[in-house]
């Protein structure tokens, strides 16, 4: 056997080395001190291209790995660059960056842009999404590193830390710097997904929608929902690691734990909060999905937290489903602030107004009443004349967000709420009857034929009136296809401050 054959033989078997001890060291990247672990021999790593900046000034290249002899070029700092390969015995690397006449491929010392160009190969992964930056003085970005990403952690300057992590597919590389100090906890990996810590669950199907509680409610059984990120409490979840390898989910605004109806099995089960009862139903599997994403599994029946049918607006429910590695089963965790949930009256006035709004086109058939406002008022289902729902719907509201209808009477008669607002002393008429209030959104808005102690109708005010015309939200208005539906008026004739329909205004007690 020939001299050239051994060293090739050789150079094999210190790669399968490599990558068996890079298979063994991956573990949890925890925040550590200015000095990140450190292998003792110069690094290799077949994560490969990488693309970067160098890590300062101009970088000189060489027309062999051994940077010997004239210089051929260099890489300035603004340019992107792709390493190719590693030259361990010369801490060396392949290099490919820009010219003015296309792109050159030559060789460099790899400290022009390994902060340690002995790092460790072991990974880790951070638990959380993560801005990138291109260096460690600057503040330009350079993409996101996803929580479940496997990480090379390569060194640490100027607060930052240089990290190599997969992009795409994970066919390709970018070595960049994250906030922070921190090293890999290789030792102490308890089998947790992802760390302790309050997140929003960002769905794959669209970036701007999340998990929601429906109108940030407190209530026990309030609905689990899609919705438009807004930043609300209703949209943070705290992530608790159980023994049993499950999380444990709770909404940051009601305390109330993400469960699943009945602990039932079938496709299409809803889910929602509900007190925490330490159940099957409650516990969740955090698996990941790649690119960043996770699926939630529930350990009652082994099914995934679903977005219904797969589509994305506001107020789409949220089930349990068979896994079908569909989008529509993929979340990217968020690492959340915990701000404490606003209880003032103006906030969950605000809370009832968006869970109304989010109820529209919500109806009944052919003004047959059935419609689930009047099947929880009632206590069963309801079909047929005389069940007039528009006030059993603003009732229906209130419970949903303030957990009872302490604020606005659980009853189907306008007239009987107007009374009890009036013995409240929050009733107010409008500008017709003598008034001179100004509705503001929350309030709630009665309708009269022409009687100044009967009403017939009653809405919820959505903000300020606009040239005169109130802005509300009604139930049971009969539309164009002959259903009675939610609806939202902004400039109807008859919902004016100064018609006689609008008989006033109640000021509920949030």
């Amino acid at each position: 056997m020939n001299t050239k054959s051994i060293k090739k033989i050789l150079k094999k078997a210190v790669c399968m080395v490599l990558a068996f001890v890079m298979a063994l060291s991956v573990g949890a990247i925890v925040p550590g001190s200015r000095s990140v672990q450190v292998a003792k021999a110069a690094s290799k790593t077949s994560r490969l291209p990488i693309s970067c900046y160098p890590l300062s000034g101009r970088v000189y290249t060489y027309p062999n790995e051994k940077c010997t002899g004239k210089s051929t070029g260099y890489v300035d700092p603004g340019d992107l660059t792709k390493v190719m390969a590693f030259y361990t015995s010369y801490s060396s690397i392949k290099v490919q960056y820009p010219t003015a006449k296309g792109a050159k491929t030559a060789y460099c010392k790899a400290s022009g842009f390994f902060k340690d160009v002995n790092f460790s190969t072991a990974t880790g992964n951070f638990g959380v999404n993560k801005t990138v930056y291109r260096k460690s003085t600057g503040n330009t970005t350079f993409g996101e590193v996803y929580g479940s990403d496997s990480v090379i952690l390569c060194g640490y300057a100027n607060g930052r830390t240089q990290i190599i992590y997969p992009v795409g597919n994970g066919s390709t590389y970018k070595m960049g710097w994250v906030a922070g100090a921190y090293r890999i906890n290789s030792t102490t990996n308890t089998g947790a997904t992802i760390p302790d810590g309050v997140y929003t669950m960002v769905s794959a199907l669209n970036s701007n929608y999340v998990v929601d509680i429906a109108g940030g409610s407190s209530a026990s059984t309030a609905n689990c929902q899609l919705y438009r990120k807004n930043g609300s409490n209703a949209q943070k979840f705290k992530f608790k690691y159980n023994s049993d390898g499950y999380y444990t989910i709770t909404n940051v605004g009601s305390g109330k734990v993400l469960d699943c109806y009945n602990a039932e099995t079938a496709n299409g089960t809803n889910v929602w909060q509900y007190e925490s009862n330490n159940t099957a139903a409650q516990r969740w599997k955090v698996q990941s999905a790649g690119n960043g994403y996770y699926t939630l599994t529930c350990k009652c029946n082994n099914k995934c937290l679903d977005v219904s049918g797969g589509y994305v607006y506001n107020g789409n429910n949220i089930q349990i489903y068979q896994s079908n590695g569909t989008n529509a089963q993929k979340w990217k965790l968020v690492a959340a602030s915990t701000s404490s949930t606003n209880t003032s009256s103006a906030s969950v006035a605000s809370r009832m107004v968006s869970y109304e709004l989010s109820q529209l086109g919500i109806g009944d058939y052919k003004g047959n009443n059935n419609v689930k406002y009047n099947t929880w008022y009632w206590g069963r289902t309801i079909k047929g004349s005389g069940y007039a729902w528009c006030m059993a719907f603003q009732a229906y509201c209130c419970k949903q967000i303030t957990g009872s209808n302490s604020a606005i009477p659980k009853t189907a008669s306008c007239t009987s709420a107007v009374n009890t607002f009036k013995n409240q002393g929050r009733f107010y008429y409008s500008k017709y009857y003598g008034g001179n209030y100004t509705p503001k959104a929350g309030d709630l808005v009665f309708y009269t034929n022409g009687s100044r102690y009967s009403s017939c109708h009653v809405g919820m005010i959505t903000g300020p009136s606009v040239n005169g015309y109130l802005q509300t939200v009604e139930g049971n208005i009969k539309c164009s296809d002959g259903n009675y539906k939610v609806v939202k008026f902004t400039k109807n004739a008859k919902r004016t401050e100064r018609n006689s329909y609008v008989l006033g205004y109640a000021s509920p007690a949030y």
